[in-house]
C-alpha cells in the first residue's frame, strides 16, 4: 500500500511539473498559479492527446467571472511577456488591453507558444496559453471554426 502511494505521488509530481515547464520563464505562469483555484474561476489544462489534429502539446485557460481584482496582475504579466512576443492582434480601449493575441519566441525549434487574452462586457476575463507545433494561421482557423 505504501509503495502504491509513493508511485501515485511521483506520478502527480511529474504531471504537475509538465504544466510548470510549459510556461517556464513567462510572467503569466504566476497568474495561473495565483488565480487558478479561486472561487469564481474556471481553470482548464489539456494535453496533446485531445489536440492531435492541431499539433497542440499544451493548453491552459483561466476564466475569471469577476476579474476586477486580478486585472492589475494580468496586465502587468501581459506587458512583461509581450515584450518578447510578436503582436498578432491587440485591441486597446481607454488605455487597457481588451483583447490580445501574441506569439512568443518558439521553444526547441518548432514549438510555438501563444498567449491569448480577452475581457468581457460583464467584468470577466479569459487568459489562454497554447504551446505546440501549430502555427498562428492554423490557430486562428481553430479559434474561429464553427465545428
Amino acid at each position: 500500500m505504501k509503495r502504491l502511494i509513493r508511485i501515485a505521488c511521483c506520478c502527480l509530481l511529474l504531471l504537475g511539473s509538465t504544466g510548470l515547464y510549459a510556461q517556464q520563464g513567462l510572467q503569466i505562469a504566476s497568474v495561473f498559479q495565483k488565480y487558478g483555484n479561486q472561487k469564481g474561476t474556471t481553470y482548464m489544462e489539456l494535453s496533446k492527446t485531445l489536440f492531435k489534429e492541431w499539433d497542440i502539446d499544451h493548453y491552459k485557460s483561466l476564466k475569471l467571472t469577476k476579474a476586477e481584482k486580478a486585472l492589475p496582475d494580468i496586465y502587468r504579466c501581459l506587458e512583461a511577456d509581450k515584450q518578447h512576443a510578436k503582436k498578432i492582434k491587440e485591441v486597446v480601449s481607454n488605455g487597457a488591453i481588451q483583447s490580445g493575441y501574441y506569439q512568443l519566441p518558439p521553444l526547441k525549434g518548432s514549438i510555438n507558444r501563444f498567449i491569448l487574452f480577452r475581457t468581457g462586457k460583464k467584468g470577466d476575463a479569459t487568459l489562454i496559453y497554447i504551446e505546440g507545433e501549430i502555427d498562428s494561421d492554423d490557430l486562428v482557423t481553430l479559434m474561429f471554426s464553427k465545428e
